[in-house]
Formats: structure tokens, C-alpha cells, sequence
């Protein structure tokens, strides 16, 4: 019995024995899944949604989209990635003075207005992922807040959708007690420049609704750089034309019946005496170019359909 029991011994430290001569081995084996991971999800954006607390990839990972493919207001989107740009090159300018490294945006406006599609767009340009947490979704509490963005996946946006939502919790209830969301303004606050708050990180906040929002929110070092997302101008539509038609309207003579079409339609026009204008989104032009692919004059026949229609009630 004595000498099985040697036996093994000897068996088990030879086998510790050969793992720690060879445990450069395990080290090769996960650089190796770290890079093919890496290179399945080369040239593609991985999207991470929030399962209990850990984030989990939301489906497969998508197609980068191109950053040109979100067409935004002259000049807006420029500013933006070029700040981020800028963050981005500044690590060690942060660390040196003191000053934790975080940058906060707030994107702002009606919906349909290019939001979200220009921070994936933007994650595909600067080669992160997205973590996207919906701050009115049930189940989503101050610590469980907390705890997520102190754990974000590596080299991630994080995007909290529906900021306001915070801000009704803290206001006004339902009258069966529901108030939207389960974060709170403080939780929201304290995650995004508290003492749990993590380092390294890029945050975008988006809302349909800046009126609901707090002052205190938009202090740098919570929010940084706050941008209006808004309707359509006549440049996006434009720009918009070219995207979809440009190839066929090469002397633009189309595009510009296309624009002083939307200009008869008041689409473009400025609010008088306090009178709100009749405006639309890029999301509408977009659903209109669609619907005509290969038709530019079924577009411009078309363009009425993009004033917002007012639903009426049931009786």
C-alpha cells in the first residue's frame, strides 16, 4: 500500500513538476484565443447588452458601419470624433495631473434624429465595442449601475440610453406607483463621476427629452461636450440625395428639385412668433429613399409624405 501511495506521489510531482517547466504554455495557448477572437471580430462592432450583472455580446457582431453613413449637421459630427480623438491621445496628460480619465457626452433630440447609429458608427471608427445599458429598463438598479461600469468590457463606448429617465424616477410616479426606471438621479450621478465610478472610459448619454434633465448633470466631468442631435436641415438632405441617388444625379440638377420641394413644404423653416415649425427626420428621408431606390422622381413626388402626421385618438 505504501509503496502505491509513493507511487503516485511521484506521479503527481512529476506532473507539477512538467506544468511548471512548460506553463509558458498556457500562456501561448490564451494570447492565441485572445488574437483569433480578436480576428474573428475584425472589422465588425461587438454590441454588449446587460444580463444580470455581466455584459454578454447582444448577437453576432455587426458590420462596422461607416462613419460617413450617419450624415449629421455641418461640422457636428467632426467636432465630436475629434474630441474623442483627442481623449483618447491624452491618457498620460490625465494621469499626470491628477484628474480622473473619463469623458462624458450627451447627445440630445427627437428621435429618429442619427443618435445612436452615430455612436456605433463612431465605435467602428476608433475599433471599440459598444456596452449599452437603457437606464428605464425594470431591474436596472443604482448598484447594479455601479457595478457595471466599473467592470466594462475592454476598449468600450458605453452608452446609458434614456438619461431622463433617472430624472422621472426622481420627479413623479405613475399612479400605480411605477416611475419609469429603477436608477436614480443620485445612482445616475454616482456612477458617472463617484467614488465607484471606473477610469478609462468614454460615456455617451442620450434623450428625447432635455427638458427633463437636471443641471446638475451636465458639470463637466459627468458631461463634457453636449450636443443637439435635431431634425433634418437642408444640408443632411442633401448630403442624404448624394448618398443614395448620387451616382445616377451627378450634376445634382435632381437633388436641388429634391431640396426646393422640401422648401415648399415649409420642412426647413425657422420658428416664427414662437410658432413651432413643421419639420422632419433623417430617418424619415431615409425611409422615403428607401421605399424608392431606383426612383429619384418618385422621391421627389413623394416628399410630402415626410411631414409628421398627427394621429388621431380612436373613438
Amino acid at each position: 500500500m505504501s509503496q502505491y501511495v509513493l507511487l503516485n506521489s511521484l506521479t503527481l510531482a512529476s506532473v507539477y513538476l512538467w506544468l511548471w517547466w512548460h506553463r509558458h504554455i498556457f500562456e501561448d495557448i490564451f494570447t492565441e484565443a485572445r488574437g483569433l477572437a480578436l480576428q474573428a471580430n475584425e472589422g465588425k462592432t461587438v454590441v454588449y447588452s446587460v444580463r444580470n450583472f455581466d455584459w454578454v455580446p447582444l448577437g453576432v457582431p455587426r458590420r462596422k458601419r461607416p462613419l460617413a453613413s450617419v450624415v449629421l449637421d455641418e461640422g457636428v459630427k467632426e467636432n465630436i470624433v475629434n474630441d474623442a480623438r483627442d481623449f483618447l491621445a491624452r491618457r498620460q496628460w490625465y494621469v499626470d495631473r491628477g484628474i480622473p480619465y473619463r469623458r462624458g457626452y450627451l447627445l440630445y433630440g427627437p428621435p429618429g434624429s442619427g443618435k445612436s447609429s452615430f455612436i456605433q458608427a463612431l465605435a467602428g471608427e476608433l475599433d471599440y465595442s459598444v456596452a449599452m445599458i437603457n437606464l428605464s429598463e425594470i431591474g436596472v438598479t443604482d448598484d447594479k449601475l455601479a457595478f457595471l461600469l466599473t467592470k466594462l468590457p475592454e476598449r468600450s463606448i458605453v452608452l446609458l440610453e434614456d438619461a431622463d429617465s433617472a430624472f422621472v424616477n426622481r420627479k413623479r410616479r405613475d399612479a400605480d406607483g411605477y416611475s419609469g426606471g429603477t436608477v436614480t438621479f443620485s445612482g445616475l450621478l454616482n456612477a458617472l463621476d463617484g467614488l465607484s465610478a471606473g477610469e478609462e472610459r468614454i460615456a455617451f448619454l442620450t434623450t428625447n427629452h432635455i427638458e427633463l434633465l437636471d443641471p446638475a448633470l451636465i458639470r463637466p466631468g459627468r458631461v463634457d461636450m453636449m450636443v443637439r442631435i435635431g431634425e433634418a436641415t437642408r444640408y443632411q438632405a442633401a448630403q442624404m440625395w448624394d448618398r443614395f441617388y448620387g451616382d445616377v444625379d451627378q450634376d445634382g440638377v435632381n437633388r436641388e428639385r429634391f431640396l426646393v420641394r422640401l422648401d415648399e413644404l415649409g420642412l426647413f423653416r425657422e420658428a416664427i412668433e414662437g410658432v413651432a415649425p413643421v419639420r422632419t427626420s433623417t430617418a424619415a428621408i431615409q425611409g422615403l429613399f428607401l421605399f424608392n431606390k431606383n426612383d429619384m422622381e418618385g422621391a421627389i413626388n413623394m416628399a410630402e409624405g415626410l411631414i409628421p402626421q398627427k394621429l388621431e385618438p380612436e373613438p
